[in-house]
């Protein structure tokens, strides 16, 4: 019988390299998936009406946002290990699927309607790190290709027993935090990069042949602290000749640890660079006034899984 609807115990998504077999995203939270069809109009002299619609590129997005659980990032799964610079190249492959709207699995002995993306690339990343709700990894894709057919994914994994699946603020190491706010009360880190990707083409063939990372790549990193006194990052701007201010750069790696005192992942931030403080909050509405710190990172990030 055909489903009545869809709903987040019949969906799974996979995500692998371009031409090999997806593994099934474990803590997924959604997806999303959009097409577009870029549509130019041409038109002639002495007549109003449209002379022709030129199909363009059409364009594949899908999103996929995770709980950070142990299991491998989405950043993994999609390009292999490595620094985005190293994995810059790499083509992934998406799978989503879709089975019956009234088994409690999605079970993988039953072919599900679905749809492969591949090849397809990643196209941004974002982490966030906070102290009310659980960690998450957000990716997302572009692409040209998009089939439809079924599939026949494997069930997602169930929770651990003995330790707490799902990471949250416990599960923050705070070594290794840039100097401005060690020893602060920090509340929330979050890290994002859009690689901006662009199509190249050439004379006999309509669909591109890759998507490059348009380097140089700006990774952005956002800390914020619970303010216990004012903003008191300096600044000191000289009048005599031949001088001038000095940002001071540090490489930031960030640990996430299971409940068991394992380290499972690594954000390794090479070269970042403090841009602006912001001090806010502390109102009349009772809020605590917090401090936040963003820094700018060029071309150097990895994020790992140890596991």
């Amino acid at each position: 019988m055909a489903n009545k609807r869809v709903f987040y115990a019949s969906q799974a998504v996979a995500v692998g390299q371009s031409g090999s077999t997806a593994t099934t995203v474990t803590g997924a939270q959604s997806v999303t998936m959009n097409t577009n069809f870029n549509i130019e109009q041409v038109f002639q002299l002495g007549r109003l009406a449209v002379y022709d619609n030129v199909v363009g590129d059409p364009n594949v997005e899908v999103s996929i946002t995770k709980a950070l659980d142990g299991g491998s990032l989405l950043y993994n799964l999609a390009v292999g290990s490595g620094s985005i610079v190293n994995t810059a190249n790499k083509v992934s492959k998406v799978v989503f699927s879709v089975g019956e709207d009234t088994a409690e699995t999605h079970n993988e002995s039953t072919a599900a309607t679905s749809i492969t993306c591949d090849p397809i690339y990643l196209n941004s990343l974002s982490y966030n790190f906070t102290v009310d709700g659980d960690f998450t990894e957000e990716a997302s894709f572009v692409g040209l290709a998009k089939t439809a057919g079924t599939s026949k994914l494997s069930n997602p994994d169930v929770g651990n027993t003995d330790r707490q699946t799902v990471l949250r603020r416990q599960n923050f190491q705070i070594d290794g935090l840039p100097v401005e706010v060690s020893g602060a009360n920090v509340s929330s880190v979050s890290i994002s990069a859009d690689f901006g990707r662009e199509s190249m083409y050439k004379l006999g063939q309509f669909k591109e042949f890759h998507r490059y990372v348009n380097f140089p790549l700006e990774i952005s990193m956002d800390i914020e602290v619970i303010a216990n006194s004012l903003d008191e990052q300096e600044i000191d701007v000289p009048e005599t000749a031949c001088s001038g201010l000095n940002l001071s750069k540090q490489d930031v790696t960030l640990t996430l640890c299971d409940s068991s005192g394992a380290d499972v992942y690594t954000f390794e931030l090479g070269n970042a660079t403090l841009t602006s403080v912001a001090f806010g909050g502390g109102d009349t509405g009772g809020g605590n006034a917090t401090l936040t710190y963003s820094y700018t990172i060029y071309n150097e990030f990895t994020p790992s899984t140890l596991n």
